[in-house]
């Protein structure tokens, strides 16, 4: 199957909706052939690993944050989030939120470089998906983490860096549990980089540009078969048509 047939909601080969499992199955990658176990496919037996899952959105975020100067990682991820090989739910997310949050701070204080921006989309991109209900911790949150582990070079032996990094992911994932209905990658990002945005504040005094919360809405309502709708605070009354929208780079 060629990779421009890739469907972006549900199941990436027949747009199927996924089924959910509490035990792992042994399942095959329809893509690269890769055999292991895992909680999510297809009911008509496809299955498609994180990696090949993640590969081409991996692309668009390496080359969007690389080449831009923004310093708002909220609309960053809105505007990566536009772009047609970004699926409506997926892993895809865990390296998008750490990424935008490494570029903002660059961007803003000038004090990490390209390389912890690919060091941050790196370590977000093994965080596989369904975490947030198979795990019992938000990838979204832990993306937040990622970012500031990045940022202040965390490593199991520090302390403070350490220490700040595990609280900055405790902050989203609270942040992120206070909101009711099914998994949503996109509710998920929005109140991760909320919750990010005011501890880059609080935490490192860095004041990075946002979009204020009442005018904060979702636009892939209509690609969510269990978009919570009115019980969302992101929900925007009525579905956007994305189709046709690309990735242009915040200059």
């Amino acid at each position: 199957m060629e990779e421009h047939n890739k469907k972006t909601e549900n199941c990436m080969i027949c747009g199927e909706e996924l089924a959910y499992l509490t035990s792992a199955i042994p399942v095959t990658c329809t893509y690269c052939g890769k055999a292991e176990s895992a909680n999510i496919h297809c009911p008509f037996g496809h299955y498609v690993c994180n990696e090949c899952h993640a590969s081409d959105s991996l692309k668009i975020i390496t080359q969007f944050c690389l080449s831009s100067s923004s310093k708002n990682p909220m609309e960053m991820a809105k505007t990566i989030m536009r772009h047609p090989t970004m699926p409506m739910h997926g892993p895809e997310h865990h390296a998008m939120i750490a990424a935008v949050l490494v570029t903002a701070y660059k961007n803003l204080t000038g004090k990490v470089t390209d390389d912890e921006i690919k060091e941050a989309i790196r370590r977000g991109a093994t965080v596989p998906g369904g975490y947030c209900g198979l795990y019992g911790a938000d990838a979204a949150a832990i993306a937040t983490g990622i970012a500031i582990s990045t940022i202040l070079k965390a490593s199991p032996l520090t302390d403070y860096e350490r220490r700040t990094a595990n609280m900055m992911t405790s902050r989203a994932l609270a942040a992120i549990a206070s909101n009711r209905g099914a998994r949503c990658c996109k509710r998920s990002t929005y109140v991760a980089l909320e919750s990010a945005i005011q501890y880059f504040r609080e935490v490192l005094g860095t004041e990075l540009e946002y979009i204020p919360v009442s005018k904060l809405k979702c636009e892939h309502s209509s690609r969510n078969k269990t978009c919570s709708r009115t019980d969302c605070r992101f929900y925007a009354g009525k579905a956007l048509n994305m189709t046709n929208q690309t990735v242009v780079h915040n200059e």
